[in-house]
C-alpha cells in the first residue's frame, strides 16, 4: 500500500507505479463515516472477513461471466484513453490486466454473476488515474500538424488523469 498525501505531490515512479493495483482518493473533508471516536475498533482482533469468503469471493471472480458487448465496451475504453490527446503514457498491457481482473472481482462484490457497464466504468476510475502520464504541450502529436503551441498549451491547462477518464466514458458508448 502506498499512500500519497495529496495529488499535488509527487507521482510514483513509472516501475513502481506500474505495480500498484488501484487508486482511491478520499477528501478528509469529505469526513471519516465509519471512523469511531475511539480507537477500541482497531485493537480488538476483529476482521471483517475471513480467509474463506476471500476464498469464496476468488471463485466467484473467476467464474464470473463477461459478454462479448461489455468486452468490447471495456476495449474501447481502453484504445480512447491510449488515444486521448492529453495522455502521453501509462495505458499499457499490465494496467489492461488489472483493469479486467478488478471488473471481474467486483461483480461478485456487488451480488452479481455477469459484469456491467457501470462496474466498467468503476473500475477505469480505480485502476488508471494513477497511471495515465499527462503529456506536455510541446509534444501534443497536433503541433505536427501545424496547430499553435499557444493554442496546445489552453487546451492541457488544467487537464487531470480523472478529467481524461470521465471525457472517455463520456464518448465512449455503454451497451444496453
Amino acid at each position: 500500500m502506498v499512500i500519497i498525501q495529496s495529488s499535488l505531490s509527487p507521482r510514483l515512479n513509472k516501475h513502481l507505479n506500474d505495480h500498484i493495483f488501484l487508486s482511491h482518493t478520499h477528501d478528509p473533508e469529505d469526513g471519516f463515516a465509519n471512523l469511531e471516536n475511539s480507537s477500541e475498533w482497531i485493537e480488538d482482533d476483529r476482521s471483517s472477513s475471513s480467509s474463506v469468503d476471500i476464498q469464496a469471493l476468488v471463485e466467484q471472480s473467476r467464474n464470473t461471466k463477461v459478454t462479448s458487448e461489455v468486452e468490447s465496451y471495456l476495449q474501447n475504453i481502453v484504445t480512447f484513453l491510449r488515444m486521448h490527446r492529453a495522455v502521453d503514457g501509462g495505458i499499457n498491457p499490465r494496467a489492461t490486466k488489472f483493469f479486467k481482473m478488478f471488473i471481474k472481482c467486483l461483480a461478485p462484490l456487488s451480488g452479481l454473476h455477469y459484469v456491467t457497464p457501470s462496474l466498467v466504468a468503476i473500475a477505469a476510475r480505480k485502476v488508471y488515474p494513477h497511471r495515465i502520464i499527462l503529456t506536455v504541450p510541446e509534444r501534443d502529436r497536433s503541433l505536427q500538424y501545424g496547430s499553435e503551441l499557444a493554442a496546445v498549451e489552453a487546451v492541457l491547462d488544467g487537464v487531470t488523469p480523472e478529467a481524461i477518464i470521465e471525457d472517455v466514458l463520456t464518448a465512449v458508448e455503454a451497451p444496453l
